[in-house]
C-alpha cells in the first residue's frame, strides 16, 4: 500500500487526514483519519469502520519488535466482508520493505 501525506513530528496530529492507495486496486484511495499518534512508538489510522494500529517496542537487547494490527466491524461491516481481497501479503511486503528500510539506515 502508498500512503500519500506525511505525518510530521512533534506534536499530535489526532484528527489529521492521510489518503492510502491500495496496491492490490491502485484505483481505491482510502481517505483516513489519524486517530493516535505517539512518537516514535504508536500510529494509529481509521475510519468509521476500523482502525490499524502501528507500534513499535524496544527489547531488552536494544532491537526493535513491530507490530501491526488492523481490526474493520461495524453493523454493515458484514454485508461486504465477503468481497474484501486478503491483505495478508500486502501486510508481509510492507513489513519486510519496512525491515530492509530500517536495517539501510543502522548499517
Amino acid at each position: 500500500m502508498e500512503l500519500h501525506g506525511r505525518v510530521p513530528e512533534g506534536r499530535d496530529h489526532s484528527g489529521s487526514s492521510i489518503q492510502l492507495v491500495s496496491t492490490l486496486d491502485p484505483s481505491r484511495t482510502f481517505k483516513l483519519k489519524i486517530k493516535e499518534f505517539e512518537p516514535p512508538h504508536r500510529l494509529v489510522w481509521g475510519d468509521a469502520l476500523g482502525a490499524r494500529v502501528y507500534t513499535l517496542t524496544e527489547t531488552n537487547g536494544g532491537q526493535t519488535m513491530f507490530d501491526m494490527t488492523e481490526r474493520i466491524a461495524g453493523p454493515v461491516f458484514p454485508l461486504f466482508a465477503n468481497k474484501i481481497p486478503s491483505f495478508d501479503a500486502s501486510f508481509e511486503q510492507f513489513a519486510a520493505d519496512l525491515k530492509a528500510a530500517a536495517e539501510a539506515v543502522t548499517e
